[in-house]
């Protein structure tokens, strides 16, 4: 008779190490699924991606990716291989340089040396150069006609980028395209959920905090008229009371404000126009804004900051200036955009507060974070400026 137990184990361990190993096969298919959604919902994640993807297909040192973020100007935001930190973050106009030119025309372009090509212009021949790089693709992320970015192949030597390695880099840009795309749709209707949402509470805490404020402070004044011949102690008590609810109620207000007042849209100057609206609505001083000759866009987050940095000055104006009228400009001005408001009030003696609180200080730190600027002045006929300048990249 023979033992066969010792087989029947061997074969039930061959058997589970045969589902593990399909079992991390398919874990690993998940991983790189997920991956590919990610992909598509995140424009970093998808460039970050798109660094890497383009150098391991073309087999380049270096590997580069850029989003179009305005009309005319592109900026490397991802890298993959590079020795130093010039390519970092660079910006690259339109028509400038191997990526401007392919992101001009349209069409892939590589230069076999590129400092000493005479098909582009050199204006970044120094980070170029400390890089090392000497051939170099740049190929236009291009969906629907319309470029969404550029990607790039970098070698430290010169050699041919034509034939797969030319087809592997357009099958990339190809694939980028769709990824930006996709993660630019995404990210507005996550944004128009997000204004939603803010919408959505700053209605309910108007429909309840804000009606139970004023059922206190109706109480309070109740209680203080009857309470008028009792103890001084008791009305002084009532009328602080009657104070501090009034100033929550204020900051109530400016939340509820700050909420509904979501991300700009239409553009700089007609979401200033339309500050400029709500604020003469709920004030009844005159406000008008205005934009001197044509301003370029500044790039969404500069934007917020300038948007910001004027609301916070209407703000200032409402609670301390008693003004009778506002004026916001728009122009461009020394390679950037300048936003001013101006009102006519009582100047320092009525804006005090404001310009010593919480609230321009945190804007003039947040216009800092974009090398900007920020000042306030006096005006000659009363009143003050504040003055807001951020540079277009």
């Amino acid at each position: 008779m023979v033992d066969t137990s010792g087989v029947g184990v061997g074969r039930g361990h061959r058997a589970s190490e045969e589902r593990a190993a399909e079992q991390g096969v398919r874990f690993d298919e998940l991983l790189d699924e997920h991956s590919q959604v990610l992909n598509l919902l995140d424009d970093t994640v998808a460039l970050r991606g798109l660094a890497q993807r383009i150098r391991d297909e073309c087999g380049a040192h270096i590997g580069l990716a850029g989003p179009v973020e305005s009309d005319r100007l592109l900026v490397l935001r991802q890298w993959n291989g590079t020795w130093a930190d010039g390519l970092h973050d660079l910006h690259v106009p339109m028509g400038l340089g191997l990526g401007g030119l392919s992101f001009a025309e349209l069409r892939p372009v590589w230069v076999d040396d590129y400092c000493a090509s005479e098909l582009i212009t050199h204006d970044f021949d120094r980070p170029i150069s400390a890089d090392g790089i000497r051939t170099m693709l740049a190929v236009p992320m291009v969906r629907a006609g319309r470029v969404h970015g550029v990607v790039y192949a970098a070698m430290r030597e010169i050699t041919d980028f034509g034939g797969r390695r030319l087809d592997a880099a357009v099958n990339v840009a190809n694939s980028g395209g769709l990824a930006l795309q996709t993660a630019n749709a995404a990210r507005r209707q996550r944004e128009t959920a997000a204004a939603a949402e803010r919408r959505r509470i700053a209605s309910a805490l108007h429909d309840s905090v804000g009606a139970q404020l004023f059922r206190i402070g109706a109480e309070l004044r109740d209680l203080r008229t009857h309470a008028e011949d009792g103890s001084t102690a008791l009305l002084d008590r009532l009328v602080s009371l009657e104070n501090q609810i009034a100033e929550t109620a204020s900051a109530f207000r400016e939340s509820v404000h700050a909420l509904d007042h979501g991300e700009p849209s239409g553009g700089l100057a007609a979401t200033l126009s339309g500050d400029c609206a709500a604020f003469q609505r709920r004030t009844g001083v005159t406000a008008q804004a205005v934009e001197i000759g044509t301003t370029p866009d500044c790039g969404p987050h500069r934007t917020r900051v300038l948007v910001a940095a004027a609301r916070e000055a209407l703000l200032n104006v409402e609670k301390h200036a008693a003004a009778h009228s506002v004026l916001i400009s728009v122009i461009a001005l020394d390679d950037g955009v300048a936003v001013s408001v101006a009102d006519d009030g009582n100047g320092w003696n009525g804006h005090g507060a404001g310009h010593n609180g919480i609230g321009l200080r945190s804007t003039a730190d947040r216009v800092e974070e974009v090398g900007g600027t920020m000042s306030v002045v006096t005006n000659e006929d009363g009143g003050l400026t504040v003055r807001v300048w951020v540079p277009l990249w």
